[in-house]
């Protein structure tokens, strides 16, 4: 886990405990299983492309490699 990095739309980068929060968070808002977010959540950090996408989406956030600099959404 420790070779993603999360990116907020204005380029800052977010630590992970905060990330994991928002998706919880958000997951219940939109009325997904628990389960089904835990694995959602658990795939992504495994590096799940489909995965990462949902919680890019929920989060309203970019996931990039720990090496790749910085990245914004376009």
């Amino acid at each position: 886990m420790t070779d993603i990095r999360f990116i907020n739309k204005n380029g800052t980068s977010v630590d992970i405990a905060t990330i994991r929060k928002r998706f919880f968070d958000s997951a219940i808002v939109a009325n997904i299983n628990p389960q089904r977010a835990r694995h959602i959540w658990n795939t992504a950090m495994l590096g799940d492309s489909y995965a990462r996408d949902v919680i890019e989406e929920l989060c309203g956030i970019e996931i990039v490699d720990s090496d790749a600099g910085f990245g914004f959404l376009q």
